[in-house]
């Protein structure tokens, strides 16, 4: 099985923290905070992660090396960073994708239970999600029929009134079962092709799930097994919940 971190952006929401260095590599509790994404991965023996760079890339490929512990790393890089979203970064990376995978977003902590849940019962696609706390959380949300993804809503078309008791809120951890990411990877070209790249590979996924031609199901886990880093409140709310 391969990993896949997506660690292209600025993050500039955080302010001096990645004014010289990008986001997944700010100091979190004594240590880069890519390299909890990475222990996680090697802890489900993932053989080789791809990291998609693009700010300040240097840093991150001199920092990480070319291993963590026996766990290959390579190298994408997304020049275009500035102009592109996700969508752009993961579909540099497919070239490299071969087998099974699990992506995850390079500004997230996670727990390690959180990952044997989500390649526990593998189909051709698990989608981890969160129940919709309207407090703490806004974006892309899945609908879904007991644990089967029925639509998937970008923040865009939740409009007034929209049902958010019946949403689950998108974790940005995936897996891809190995025929389903060829699948998933063409079709990440023809968006690409004809498409905005300064949008979200979730657009693509949610198109896959509106055919209806794949089996592709959630893995329900609490809102505090994960925590995504966007500014100094998701720190601090982090490091009350013993994240790190």
């Amino acid at each position: 099985m391969q990993g896949l971190i997506l660690a292209a952006g600025m993050g500039t929401r955080l302010g001096e923290r990645t004014k010289d260095i990008p986001k997944v590599m700010m100091d979190v509790e004594g240590k880069p905070l890519i390299m909890y994404a990475l222990q996680r991965l090697y802890e489900q023996n993932v053989s080789e992660t791809i990291i998609v760079v693009g700010y300040k890339k240097e840093y991150i490929m001199e920092k990480c090396g070319d291993h963590y512990k026996e766990m290959k790393l390579i190298y994408v890089i997304n020049d275009r960073y500035e102009t592109t979203n996700n969508v752009y970064s993961f579909y540099l990376a497919t070239e490299q994708i071969h087998d099974d995978l699990l992506m995850v977003e390079g500004d997230l902590l996670f727990s390690k239970e959180l990952l044997d849940r989500t390649v526990a019962d593998k189909h051709d696609c698990n989608i981890v999600v969160s129940k919709y706390n309207r407090e703490t959380m806004n974006g892309t949300v899945i609908k879904a029929e007991n644990d089967e993804a029925r639509a998937l809503i970008t923040k865009k078309f939740q409009g007034e009134g929209f049902d958010y008791d019946s949403a689950w809120k998108t974790v940005n951890i995936y897996y891809f079962e190995r025929e389903f990411m060829k699948k998933f990877s063409r079709m990440l070209q023809l968006y690409v092709e004809t498409g905005n790249l300064n949008n979200y590979y979730e657009l693509v996924l949610g198109a896959l799930i509106y055919y209806g031609d794949d089996d592709i199901r959630i893995v329900v886990v609490d809102e505090n097994d994960w925590f995504e880093i966007d500014d100094e409140k998701d720190l601090l709310i982090a490091r009350e919940h013993g994240a790190f």
